[in-house]
């Protein structure tokens, strides 16, 4: 049986991709927790708990050498700086377990990785984008936000480590549904103005005319668990181990309107663009009209909340007020 560590198994993708491992019944999953309180509720999960950190490497490095754990799966979200020695991490036990094979005169199997970068790498552009256009240099067709201006030079670090680690590259577009982690600070706003009684209009710093790339998080943790299933037989054939996951391509000022009027609020909603200094939001107003066929076709992606968060609103409101209420 397979495996697998997951860094962000309490996150917003993690902790799903955790559960349908399991459901599958095909792996043996591990789960990086910052506290004790996190790991208590990936135990009650059924994921076995490793306490660590991103910048605490030291338990969940030995447990992958330890345990022989087969594929690492990072989608902690973390910064450059922890990324990169990461990465170098990971290089240097997928490099010793390369020579113990050499040493024993075996052939084995590399150390897997898939990290999840995103598709606001791609930049703001009405043009179609796929996963294999160039994305970070002067020839692509738009530049990544600086909120994720670091990630193409990442993502081609990672590729580069196929010498010792088999790599793969998943980006997911923007994420919503059920706590819609991501949309949190933007929901919190218009129900606080709910609350309140407001009945002027509330500006949301995203650019009037942005379409962000969607996909609903159960669709975004099949494209993971699929990604998991083809790693290795994809590794080494030549297919260039880059997947975009996205399902609809949605006007920001209509999912504005309707989180407002499902959360209940009265007034008006009126798009004004980022501060300069609001990278977040930035990234928000990203229009990425993107294409998945390649993980469809390669990995057996079958995406099947599909309708559209705008359509699917009301329910996304209240499982984030739910959220809220915990």
């Amino acid at each position: 049986m397979p495996k697998v560590l997951i860094l962000g198994a309490t996150g917003y993708v993690g902790f799903g991709l955790a559960q349908a491992l399991l459901r599958s019944g095909d792996y043996r999953v591990y789960g990086l927790a910052r506290t004790a309180e996190k790991a208590k509720l990936l135990a009650k999960a059924e994921v076995i708990p490793v306490l660590g950190s991103t910048t605490d490497t030291a338990a969940y490095l030995s447990l992958i050498e330890s345990e022989h754990i087969d594929i690492v799966i990072d989608v902690a979200g973390v910064s450059l700086p922890e990324s990169t020695q990461m990465l170098s991490d990971l290089r240097s036990i997928g490099s010793s377990r390369l020579a113990s094979y050499t040493t024993h005169g075996v052939r084995g199997s590399k150390l897997g990785f898939i990290y999840c970068s995103g598709m606001w790498v791609h930049g703001s552009s009405d043009s179609h984008v796929d996963d294999l256009l160039p994305i970070g240099i002067a020839t692509a067709p738009s530049q990544p936000p600086r909120f994720v201006a670091w990630r193409p030079a990442h993502e081609q670090a990672v590729l580069a480590s196929s010498d010792v680690l088999d790599t793969m590259v998943v980006r997911p577009s923007l994420i919503y549904g059920r706590e819609s982690a991501v949309w949190g600070v933007y929901f919190t706003a218009i129900h606080e103005a709910a609350k309140a009684g407001r009945t002027n209009t509330l500006q949301m710093p995203f650019v009037p005319t942005a379409r962000p790339g969607l996909t609903h998080i159960d669709d975004v943790v099949s494209v993971f668990h699929a990604a998991i299933e083809k790693l290795h037989l994809i590794a080494g054939t030549g297919v260039y181990p880059v997947f975009d996951a996205v399902t609809t391509w949605e006007r920001m000022d209509d999912i504005m309107k309707a989180a407002a009027k499902a959360l209940g609020f009265k007034g008006e909603i009126e798009l004004v663009g980022p501060k300069d200094d609001d990278l977040y939001a930035e990234a928000f107003s990203t229009s990425v009209w993107g294409d998945a066929s390649r993980s469809r076709t390669l990995l057996g992606w079958e995406p099947k909340r599909v309708g559209g968060m705008e359509q699917s609103m009301e329910v996304c409101a209240r499982a984030w007020l739910a959220t809220q209420a915990q």
